[in-house]
C-alpha cells in the first residue's frame, strides 16, 4: 500500500477507508464527493418518472427522496464532513435498502400486501437502531442487502413480475451492472492493491455512479409499466336515445 494511503487510514476521520486522499479544504475528497451527486440525479429521475401517471407517485416520491438523501449525505460525508456526517451518509442508504425489501416482500409474502406500510415500520425500526448505535444501522444495511438478494431471486422464480423480454433483458443488465458496482467498491477501498489516493480517478467514485444506476434499474424493473393507449383526440359522439 502506498505511504499516503496508510496515512489516510490513521485516526478516525470519516472517508479514510475510501482510498482518496483526505484534504484540508472545502471538499475533503473532491472526486468521491462530486460523484455522489449521481444518486441525486437518479432520485430526481425516479420522481419525474411518476409525473406522467405511468408509475405510482407515492412510492416514487419516497424512493426518489431516499436516493436524493443518499446523494446529499454522501456529498457531506466526503465533502465538508460536518458533525453527524456519518449518520447523514448511512441512514438514507439503510432506508433505501428497507424500501426495496418492503416492496419485494409484498410480492412474495401473501400476508404482506401493503409495501408502504411495511416500509414505514421498517424505516422507523432502522432509524431507531441507527440512532441508538450507528454500527447497528450499518449491520442492518448488510442484512438488508442480503435479504434483497434472496427476495429478488424469489420474485423471479415465482414470476410475480411480467415475464416480458424487456424484464428479462433488464434483469440481466442489472445483474451485470451490480457485478461491476461490487467490483468498484472493493477496488475503491484504501487497502485495495490498486488504491492510489492522489489519482484523478477513484474507484469509490465509480462505485457511486454505478450503484446509482443499479438503484435506478431496480426501480425501472420493479415498477415497469407501459404507457396506456392514447385517449381519442376528437370529440366524443353523444349517446343516442332510443326512439
Amino acid at each position: 500500500m502506498a505511504p499516503v494511503a496508510i496515512a489516510t487510514l490513521q485516526g478516525d476521520r470519516i472517508g479514510a477507508s475510501d482510498c482518496e486522499l483526505l484534504r484540508e479544504q472545502a471538499l475533503a475528497q473532491p472526486l468521491n464527493a462530486m460523484t455522489s451527486l449521481a444518486y441525486v440525479v437518479v432520485g430526481l429521475a425516479v420522481v419525474a418518472s411518476a409525473r406522467g401517471g405511468h408509475r405510482p407517485l407515492v412510492p416514487a416520491s419516497f424512493y426518489g427522496l431516499c436516493l436524493v438523501g443518499v446523494g446529499l449525505g454522501s456529498v457531506s460525508f466526503h465533502g465538508p464532513q460536518p458533525a453527524g456526517s456519518r449518520l447523514g451518509h448511512d441512514l438514507p442508504i439503510l432506508l433505501t435498502v428497507m424500501f426495496i425489501v418492503a416492496h419485494d416482500l409484498s410480492l412474495v409474502y401473501s400476508k404482506a400486501r401493503h409495501p408502504m406500510v411495511l416500509f414505514g415500520i421498517a424505516g422507523a425500526v432502522a432509524t431507531a437502531l441507527t440512532l441508538i448505535d450507528i454500527d447497528l444501522g450499518t449491520a442492518a444495511t448488510g442484512v438488508g442487502v442480503a435479504t434483497i438478494a434472496i427476495l429478488e431471486f424469489a420474485v423471479r422464480r415465482r414470476r410475480v413480475r411480467p415475464a416480458t423480454r424487456r424484464q428479462r433483458q433488464g434483469s440481466v443488465t442489472m445483474i451485470v451492472v451490480t457485478g461491476f458496482a461490487a467490483s468498484s467498491w472493493f477496488l475503491g477501498r484504501s487497502n485495495s492493491p490498486v488504491c492510489d489516493p492522489a489519482s484523478a480517478f477513484q474507484f469509490h467514485g465509480l462505485w457511486h455512479v454505478i450503484s446509482a444506476v443499479v438503484f435506478g434499474l431496480w426501480w425501472w424493473l420493479a415498477f415497469d409499466a407501459r404507457p396506456g393507449p392514447p385517449a381519442p383526440s376528437g370529440p366524443t359522439s353523444p349517446a343516442t336515445s332510443p326512439d
